[in-house]
């Protein structure tokens, strides 16, 4: 295998003199790559928040080799990509057994390696490539790969941290659960429905149709926090309105043999529309209807949000994951 400084030079010496058709053909070349590495990553993980993970990257190569072959069918629209040269480096796909959180780490970490080696290269080559237009897609190229890796580390640090505070999620605790990415929360998530056979409300800012297609078929109901009066909405002024509903989730899981979850994202939002003290009063209310029945509520937050006096005493209600 290449060291990294061989590959990026390799790579920055093969594209440096390329046209902008070239260098578009490589790229969707590439992408279209990604997409059958990591879609075979997903089909081989066992573990439910790193298949979703591998689903997403591949899914998200996807779009960008879609949106590179649309472009170049708007520069070039009687051509189609070129099939470079044999002697071009490229991503050697790398796979595990992926049975142990060690192999998740092993494989996460080896496609971590290479789009930072390919964001490098492209940074270079934004920089240094003959051709002005192809400088352009080479900067454009580097975010896109910036992009692949920072979700790939948030995965890393989540298994990290699982593995560091020996949290289990087979035997884990009745309570209340605190990440600060929603992406993190939602393979928490994932992992937890796997094992437990549990149902799962998330509340959410985000759009209702993306947060359904992240988790496909399991079983999760979404609700928007939105002020717009939408079906399967919340407004977040109402919010305290969700502690008799938790009650009520909480209890029938119970009752139903299955635990129920609750996930709240992006609770700094609700800090603005409600206040700390009120909005303190609301979680802790429906962690304690999740502790007596056996469930979990999971909320993200981002530090930065809040003060530091309110930081830590979000942190003593809510074991910290990630």
């Amino acid at each position: 295998m290449l060291s990294p400084d061989e590959y990026i030079r390799r790579v920055v010496e093969a594209l440096k003199d390329k046209s902008p058709r070239e260098a578009l053909s490589y790229a969707i070349l590439s992408e279209a790559e990604e997409v059958e590495y990591y879609s075979e990553l997903a089909a081989r993980a066992k573990r439910d928040s790193v298949k979703l993970l591998f689903i997403k990257m591949s899914e998200a190569s996807r779009k960008h080799t879609d949106w590179l072959y649309h472009l170049f069918k708007k520069l070039y629209p009687d051509d189609e990509p070129l099939k470079l040269s044999d002697s071009l480096p490229g991503v050697v796909p790398f796979y595990s057994e992926l049975e142990k959180a060690e192999d998740y780490l092993e494989v996460v970490r080896y496609w971590m390696q290479s789009e930072l080696f390919n964001k490098s290269a492209y940074e270079i080559l934004a920089r240094t490539a003959e051709n002005e237009d192809s400088r352009a897609i080479f900067a454009q190229l580097a975010v896109l790969e910036e992009e692949q890796y920072e979700e790939l580390k948030k995965a890393h640090d989540l298994i990290m941290s699982l593995m560091e505070k020996k949290v289990d999620v087979s035997g884990l605790t009745p309570g209340g659960y605190l990440l600060t990415d929603r992406f993190k929360a939602r393979c928490f998530l994932a992992d937890i429905l796997e094992r437990h056979d549990a149902e799962a409300v998330i509340f959410t800012r985000d759009s209702p149709a993306s947060a359904l297609k992240f988790f496909g078929s399991r079983d999760v109901r979404i609700i928007w926090i939105s002020a717009v009066g939408a079906e399967n909405s919340i407004n977040p002024r109402e919010f305290s309105r969700v502690k008799k509903q938790a009650r009520h989730f909480f209890e029938s899981r119970r009752l139903a043999g299955k635990p129920g979850i609750m996930l709240i994202e992006d609770v700094g939002y609700l800090l603005l529309e409600l206040g700390f003290k009120k909005l303190m009063d609301i979680l802790t209310c429906i962690r304690d209807y999740a502790i007596i029945n056996g469930g979990y509520l999971l909320i993200t937050a981002a530090e930065e949000v809040f003060t530091r006096r309110e930081w830590a005493l979000l942190t003593l209600e809510f074991k910290l994951v990630s």
